[in-house]
């Protein structure tokens, strides 16, 4: 039996599918002939950073790098020659105003506070002793001056009795000649009593004048020592964390050796270093974020150091927010500088080697992304991350952003 096979109905199938996969192998063939007579290199996309423009509000901010620094620092010096005697407190621990941190001895100082605590008690006591008997001296002169003063007064009633009695003849003249010169005597008498202590009263008080100027002297001797006595004890001087020891038991130090360094942890500060190629967009009280790593919290540029440092200048920050609890002296943070706010304009992620307030090109891709093209642009102040664009492109571009120098030799590429 034979059997008719339809042969026209077969071949006609795959002529269509081979003309069509060979029109779409032609279509996919001319489209990268003419991709690739456009451009000199070819990229594959993977290789290449990408952003697109942006329009909206844009925040120019400086970044810079650095460290928490306690705003206030002291040291804590040695008064006089001593040795570490002991050390009760080490870095890092938190102190209380007046809590010991190190002992210093010195034997020589304090044999010369007792030797000059007995030289005051004796020189208070010689005082006492001479206080009392210049007293008792002025005493004796007061009981002398009544005593002359009672004589005079009875010499003047005798003399005037016989003044009376002269003229009748009661009393002889030679009686009433002696009671004139008991009057005399009395008076003069009385007045030398009088005479002579006003002067012992003045000796007196010139006395006690050089006495209490020698007890102040040795007053303010043993103050003196006892005051390097009390430093041999090292106290802290405030509420603070212990940042420096840099003694050991045993060693000597001399005065003014600096024997312990405190910061108050509590009033930091943050000392940012600043790429000196942005610092002139810094200014005294803008905002800036800090970044522990661990919290975020706001300050602002409180100085801007007029130095430059190995490319950089150091800025200040004060703080605003409460610190948060992992702040410390000599912690790493980051710092952002809100330079300044844009609103409604275009920017975009900030290409690489891209300075701010230039005329410059960048690599803009065509609508497909198949080709990038060089194009000029004029960009305005810019952000670590990101710049902002004054003229050459436009909403929703997209251009590459990442390091130019495989390409950037050539106006134009291929991207697959």
């Amino acid at each position: 039996m034979d059997i008719k096979v339809n042969t026209q109905r077969a071949s006609k199938l795959p002529f269509y599918v081979i003309a069509l996969i060979v029109l779409l192998g032609v279509a996919v063939a001319i489209k990268q002939v003419w991709q690739y007579g456009r451009s000199e290199v070819t990229l594959s996309a993977s290789e290449l950073v990408m952003s697109k423009v942006q329009k909206g509000n844009f925040t120019v901010s400086v970044r810079g790098n650095g460290i928490l620094a306690p705003d206030k620092v002291e040291w804590l010096s040695a008064g006089g020659d001593a040795k570490v005697a002991q050390q009760y407190l080490k870095v890092g621990n938190h102190v209380k105003q007046g809590e010991l941190i190190v002992l210093l001895s010195n034997p020589r100082l304090k044999q010369s506070l007792t030797e000059a605590q007995w030289e005051l008690s004796a020189i208070e006591a010689q005082l006492m002793a001479e206080k009392v008997s210049d007293s008792s001296r002025i005493k004796q002169l007061k009981s002398t001056i009544l005593r002359d003063k009672l004589a005079l007064q009875g010499a003047q009633n005798e003399y005037q009795a016989h003044q009376e009695l002269i003229a009748t003849g009661a009393v002889s003249k030679l009686d009433f000649q002696r009671a004139k010169i008991t009057l005399d005597q009395a008076e003069q008498g009385y007045l030398a009593s009088k005479e002579l202590l006003s002067e012992t009263e003045k000796t007196h008080q010139a006395n006690q004048q050089a006495r209490f100027a020698r007890l102040n002297q040795i007053k303010n001797q043993v103050a003196q020592i006892q005051s390097q006595v009390d430093d041999l004890q090292i106290k802290a001087s405030m509420d603070s964390i212990i940042l420096t020891v840099p003694i050991e038991v045993g060693q000597h130090v001399t005065t003014g050796s600096n024997l312990v360094k405190l910061a108050d942890h509590k009033a930091l500060i943050g000392e940012i270093q600043v790429p000196e190629i942005q610092i002139q967009q810094v200014k005294i009280g803008q905002t800036v974020r800090i970044n522990t790593q661990n919290s975020l919290f706001m300050g602002s540029v409180s100085r801007i150091n007029p130095a430059v440092t190995q490319g950089n200048v150091q800025v200040d920050i004060t703080f605003s927010d409460p610190l948060p609890a992992d702040a410390r002296p000599d912690l790493s943070v980051e710092a952002d500088i809100q330079v300044a706010k844009l609103e409604n304009t275009l920017f975009v992620s900030r290409p690489l080697f891209s300075q701010s307030q230039t005329a410059t090109s960048f690599y803009k891709l065509d609508p497909d992304g198949g080709l990038a093209r060089r194009v000029k642009v004029e960009v305005g102040q810019g952000s670590t991350s990101h710049i902002q664009i004054i003229n050459g492109l436009e909403e929703g571009d997209t251009i590459i952003i990442s390091d130019p120098s495989r390409f950037d030799s050539y106006p134009t590429f291929s991207i697959n």
